[in-house]
């Protein structure tokens, strides 16, 4: 015979651990990729809606891999060209670095390497520009619709999935 408190103590316990669940969820997810979806299995973390439908859902390890190497919603785009040498040298490090310290989205990771093999060739460029000097090579400023389409690609796939 079960005590009279059962069916109270059930539902009870069923509301604790999904407000338990939904905190361990919170707002830290943009700001900070918590344990969990940095180490998640690619299965459990693969692109979909997500339980909550306000948490963005990680593909793979990527969205935290990117989190991790400084990315944000502006390291996609493009870079400002009409800087001073050590300013456009960071800028384009500040876009590279996580393009590089991430395994690319399948889904994306064409643009990734044609945005990854731009930024290193435009860093080799600015690398080699004469102190105070400027990069003067049109096709580094100006990359093209190959190249821009490639940020676009991954900004949009960035707010679609990791923001």
């Amino acid at each position: 015979m079960r005590p009279p408190s059962s069916p109270v103590l059930r539902p009870l316990l069923a509301v604790t651990a999904g407000a338990l669940l939904l905190a361990g969820c919170g707002s830290s997810g943009a700001d900070m990729p918590s344990a969990e979806s940095s180490t998640a299995s690619p299965a459990a973390s693969s692109v979909g809606s997500s339980p909550a439908g306000d948490e963005p859902v990680l593909e793979g390890d990527t969205c935290a891999q990117l989190r991790e190497a400084g990315a944000t919603g502006a390291s996609f785009g493009p870079v400002q060209a009409a800087l001073p040498k050590p300013d456009l040298i960071a800028a384009i490090e500040e876009k590279l670095t996580p393009l590089q310290q991430s395994d690319p989205a399948a889904d994306v990771a064409a643009e990734w390497s044609t945005a990854q093999a731009y930024l290193e060739q435009y860093l080799a460029a600015a690398q080699a520009a004469p102190d105070g000097g400027t990069v003067t090579d049109a096709t580094l400023f100006n990359p093209g619709q190959e190249v821009s389409d490639a940020q676009d690609a991954l900004t949009d796939w960035w707010f679609a999935t990791c923001a």
